[in-house]
């Protein structure tokens, strides 16, 4: 019998990156998702009705943080080898296990990537960027690095695991990368706008108080929970109002 190999595993991963790229309101990333999962139907169903099957399976709702599409790639693939080699005559539980994943996977990934890694990423590089071009590279290369093993760990971790990876996809055991990307997305936005007065100290009392106020500002959004984007806003508002009033 035919089994998933990992070459086949390879090309989903590779897949994965172009998961959006059908991305429409009708069925958010469900024309993605089962672009990527070609190679499983290659590898497993060579009948035309079967083949025919899967793709009206997988064209349907699917939706979560592209990054994590891979956990449940990767259990879907599981699945549907489990469901060909024993004959299930029924697929409806790998649809129900799609839906499942659909709101876990966009929050945990939101929360990681668009609420902390990116922000935590960018500030790091504006913070650099004063100074020096590698910014540039080195935002791609700190924010990539999560990023690709994410895609990588999810669907290998998927594959080997199929029905039970829902065991791994709980808000709370991310809680710590939350709080890890958060506090470095402030901690960067401190050093940014503590770099930038310096830089341009000859601005004089405008520079000086936009350093001073970013600082309880910063904390005391931090400790509301607000954003990373939040804290750099309002000091950018606070820097903006302080130029206009020494200006004047």
């Amino acid at each position: 019998m035919e089994r998933i190999k990992r070459s086949d595993l390879y090309r989903i991963l590779f897949k994965s990156f172009l998961i959006q790229g059908s991305w429409n309101f009708q069925s958010m990333l469900g024309l993605g998702f089962c672009y990527c999962l070609i190679p499983v139907l290659n590898r497993l169903y060579g009948d035309e009705r079967e083949r025919q099957a899967f793709l009206r399976r997988h064209i349907e709702f699917f939706n979560a943080h592209p990054y994590f599409s891979t956990w449940s790639l990767g259990a879907v693939s599981k699945l549907e080898e489990e469901a060909k080699h024993k004959k299930w005559k029924n697929h409806q539980p790998i649809n129900l296990f799609k839906n499942r994943t659909v709101g876990v996977l966009g929050v945990i990934g939101d929360r990681l990537f668009w609420n902390g890694f990116k922000p935590a990423a960018a500030a790091m590089a504006v913070t650099i960027g004063l100074f020096s071009w590698v910014a540039i590279p080195l935002f791609l290369i700190v924010y990539n690095i999560p990023h690709l093993y994410v895609r990588i760990k999810g669907l290998n971790l998927g594959y080997r695991k199929g029905f039970d990876i829902v065991s791994n996809l709980s808000v709370r055991r991310f809680e710590k990368y939350f709080s890890l990307a958060s506090k470095a997305g402030v901690v960067f936005t401190g050093l940014y706008f503590g770099a930038a007065s310096l830089e341009s100290w000859g601005g004089g009392r405008a520079s000086f108080l936009t350093f001073i106020t970013a600082i309880p500002v910063t904390l005391l959004l931090t400790r509301k929970g607000k954003s990373i984007a939040m804290c750099v806003s309002a000091s950018v508002v606070l820097a903006v109002l302080w130029g206009a009033i020494f200006s004047s």
